[in-house]
């Protein structure tokens, strides 16, 4: 008996059974650069516990690492455009009863049946592959809709034409310049993202109402912090908001060179209440059909470390009430984590305003009184000991001022939750503090009043004699060794302690993150780029003038050489150097005899007197 293969059978992969489509990416990954969405599983599991979902649909790389967030009695369906990422997917769903998985890109993507619950991650750029036929964001969320029930939801993530990041990177995009932006003006795709004003237009077109929209951070590929809409009209939240979006941004823009400084930028941005016009993304939470009688009570803000598999990294999760509650990325029961002399607890952090951005700002008056006093009110909330007790002063290292808040006319430390085991003195906790906010002011660019070519562990030098503390060399190398041996712990590579530590050093040397060593930022950088160019383009004016010349002589030696050809082919240029030969000959055999005679003629000797008195004479 001959078994009978049906061409849908042809068209699976062997290894995880994934329905090969049109558009499927053979060699290539999404995942190699992508991290799971821990801010988006939060508000997913917020719509998943508010309405059970019968089979619900997740589309995208970053959406399929969410399959851990559905219930595995759910019927699940994954859509990826890579099939290496389809083998991974297929071993992480494998727990559910009823999952299929498909590759290929959204254009073609028909599966028979419809969803009640559509999470659609990564929009055209990472739903198709370039045999896809091209789709706009409106079209690709009609597609989407298409796919939803009555009824269902659909969380949908949307990239900003507006937002803030290209207004203070230095730098295009980097997918852009690589095979990632293959759809780069590419036929069907649209040549921009969506304005804010168009956002509703183009869920309300396709029959969709917006429960929720999140502000993402810090871009659409990374949503490390979620910040919903009407967040920001609270002071308590909006102050939350601040300080989390900075620590966002810090970490995204940790090695591209900035036109601003984005901690400033933002600040301001949320003071005036437009982060939603300019967020660099949005997250989308949508019903189709009428608007939902009871709307689920999705979080404010969801704050997410990078390094998601790190077992250190933690989830804030910030409701519209101000509560917090702090989860480790990776699930686990217990609620402290410890190794060598460190250790983690999940305790809430706390709202305020951010101390590093007031010292920023006071180093940008350029006005040293004002950076005095501040950083004596920084050396004086370190070295309390009402604050510092025997309970809290293993905590001491971890207060940097990017790590501090004003409440008030108070500080206080915004994450409470590491600590140290050995109580670090109130001077290295200074030091620390003062070195890592050196650091970070000269590796932004942002204006201080001292010379360009300041190194962090100068300015840290500066920083701390304002208040009467002599920073030394050894001073700076115990503090760095603290640093490196947390960095070790936290990055689970006890081995590299020698290797950080030298890092470590060389950074407070000179800034490894700037352009080059005398550097501020990179506007100077910019500065001096624009010099050189106007130096350039007058040298290769001069060369360009300086080659037509040459060309122009070339072409008249050229001429002057075909002029004596022709001389030297008349008669008369023959019989003048006939004649010419044997007078020469004559001329050469004559002062030959003369010599000769003259020689005979001399005594012995006097030849060589003669040239020697010559030689005195001429000098």
């Amino acid at each position: 008996m001959t078994a009978h293969v049906s061409d849908q059978d042809v068209q699976r992969d062997a290894i995880s059974g994934a329905r090969i489509l049109v558009g499927d990416m053979l060699m290539w990954s999404d995942l190699e650069t992508l991290e799971t969405p821990l801010a988006v599983r939060e508000v997913v599991r917020t719509a998943i516990s508010a309405q059970r979902p019968r089979r619900v649909l997740l589309a995208g790389p970053r959406a399929g690492l969410l399959v851990d967030a559905v219930p595995t009695d759910v019927r699940v369906d994954l859509l990826v455009r890579a099939l290496p990422d389809a083998r991974i997917l297929g071993d992480r769903a494998g727990l559910h009863e009823s999952s299929d998985i498909y590759c290929g890109g959204l254009d073609v993507f028909s599966p028979g049946h419809t969803y009640d619950l559509i999470v659609a991650l990564g929009g055209p750029a990472r739903l198709l592959g370039p045999d896809s036929r091209g789709l706009t964001e409106a079209e690709t969320v009609a597609r989407l809709a298409a796919l939803l029930d009555e009824g269902g939801r659909i969380v949908v993530d949307l990239a900003n034409e507006m937002g803030f990041t290209d207004l203070v990177s230095a730098l295009p995009d980097e997918t852009l310049e690589s095979d990632a932006g293959w759809y780069v003006g590419a036929a069907g795709f649209s040549p921009r993202h969506v304005f804010a004003r168009e956002r509703s237009t183009l869920l309300e077109q396709q029959g969709l109402h917006a429960e929720a929209t999140f502000a993402a951070l810090p871009s659409v590929d990374q949503h490390s912090l979620l910040v919903r809409d009407d967040a920001v009209q609270h002071e308590r939240v909006r102050d939350r908001v601040g300080v989390r979006a900075g620590q966002a941004m810090d970490e995204h823009f940790s090695t591209t060179p900035m036109l601003r400084e984005p901690r400033a930028v933002l600040q301001r941005i949320v003071d005036a209440g437009m982060l939603d016009e300019l967020a660099p993304a949005w997250v989308v939470l949508a019903t189709k059909g009428a608007a939902a009688t009871e709307v689920p009570a999705y979080p404010a803000i969801v704050s997410a470390e990078r390094e998601t598999d790190n077992p250190w990294s933690t989830v804030a999760v910030v409701s519209q009430d101000d509560t917090e509650t702090l989860a480790w990325a990776r699930p686990r029961a217990d609620d402290e984590i410890s190794e060598g002399k460190l250790s983690r607890s999940l305790i809430p952090s706390y709202g305020g305003r951010s101390f590093e951005l007031e010292l920023r700002q006071a180093c940008a008056t350029r006005r040293h009184a004002a950076i005095r006093s501040r950083v004596k009110r920084y050396a004086a909330w370190l070295a309390d000991p009402t604050v510092w007790t025997r309970q809290t002063a293993e905590r001491r290292y971890f207060a940097t001022p990017a790590n501090t808040l004003v409440q008030g006319d108070r500080l206080t430390m915004a994450d409470a939750s590491w600590r140290r085991t050995g109580i670090v003195s109130a001077e290295d906790a200074l030091v620390r503090g003062l070195r890592d906010f050196a650091r970070r002011l000269l590796a932004s660019g942002s204006p201080h009043p001292w010379r360009p070519s300041v190194t962090p562990d100068e300015l840290t030098v500066t920083l701390a004699s304002m208040t009467g503390l002599t920073v030394t060399h050894a001073v700076i190398a115990r503090v760095a060794r603290i640093e490196a041996e947390v960095a070790s712990t936290v990055a689970g590579r006890p081995e590299d302690l020698d290797e950080l530590l030298s890092r470590n050093l060389e950074q407070g040397e000179y800034a490894r993150d700037l352009p080059a060593p005398d550097e501020v930022g990179f506007r100077e950088l910019l500065t001096h780029h624009r010099v050189i160019s106007r130096e350039l383009r007058e040298k290769q004016g001069q060369v360009a003038w300086l080659e037509g010349t040459l060309r122009h002589r070339d072409r008249y030696i050229r001429r002057l050489e075909k002029v004596i050809e022709r001389y030297e082919e008349t008669l008369t240029y023959r019989a003048v150097e006939a004649l010419r030969a044997p007078r020469r000959i004559a001329t050469e055999k004559a002062v030959s005899v003369a010599k000769s005679t003259a020689q005979e003629a001399l005594p012995p000797g006097a030849m060589n007197k003669a040239r020697q008195l010559a030689a005195r004479v001429l000098k």
